[in-house]
Formats: structure tokens, sequence, C-alpha cells
């Protein structure tokens, strides 16, 4: 609610932006090209990674779905790829209201590159279900 953003967004958007370039930085140490790597990946909630290896960002996002994430494409000033947008957007506000930190970066980016790279990302849901359920309950909220 409003409230809980007067109260708690200074931190909750900082948790965000924190989440987001450390995410960026680990994806990119496992070889994922993610877009301005080089200065910092991001500013904000969200980043974006090179989407041609994958037939485009919105196919990734597919793929991901199948392993049980959620993105989306994204359009960036680089090569297009025809039929689709070149871009996968990964945002951090759902991971940080469930209170995924900086410290959870390995594992969360461990899965989505092998779901990214992988044949089988049906496969994966199961422990993507399972990492899930380690988040259960919401974050930066005034408590009653």
């Amino acid at each position: 609610t409003l409230l809980d953003w007067i109260e708690h967004g200074a931190a909750y958007a900082g948790e965000m932006v924190a989440l987001a370039q450390a995410l960026a930085r680990e994806l990119a140490a496992l070889g994922l090209s993610v877009f301005a790597a080089g200065k910092g990946a991001t500013t904000s909630h969200q980043f974006a990674i090179k989407a041609a290896e994958f037939g485009g960002g919105q196919a990734a996002s597919k793929t991901l779905r199948k392993a049980g994430f959620l993105a989306c494409g994204i359009g960036l000033p680089i090569d297009p790829v025809d039929g689709d947008m070149n871009g996968l957007r990964i945002g951090t506000p759902e991971l940080v209201r469930f209170g995924a930190t900086p410290e959870n970066v390995v594992e969360i980016a461990d899965l989505v590159a092998r779901a990214l790279l992988s044949n089988d990302p049906e496969s994966l849901a199961p422990e993507t279900a399972a990492l899930r359920a380690k988040f259960s309950s919401l974050h930066y909220m005034i408590q009653n």
C-alpha cells in the first residue's frame, strides 16, 4: 500500500537495486551476456541480458517460464533479433518483496543460467519451486 511505501519505500528501492546489480554480476560471471555490464548493468530494479543467443527476449522468457521464472523481452539499443525482442528483462521487485537479498544471488543466478542454457528447462521447475519456497513471507510492509 501507499503507507508501506512511505514507511519502507527507500529501503525496498535500495534493496531492489542491490539485488539487481548483484544478480547481473553473477549472471555475467556465469557467462551470460549482460547488457551494459561494463557500466554496472543497472542503477535500478531491473537489468537486461542480450538475448540473441536464446532466439530473442520473448523466446528466452518462455524458456525461463518453463523452469518456473517470470521475465520478459525488452528492446535494447543493439543489433535486432528478427521476429523477437533483442533483450531479456529481469526485474527484482518480487524477489526482494519476498525476502531475497544479494546473499541469495549465487543460487538464483545458477538456476536462471541453467534454465536459459538447458534443452529441458521444465526439469528445473522443481528446483525453482524449492528455491521460491525459501522466500515465503512479505517484507517491506507495515506490521500490524
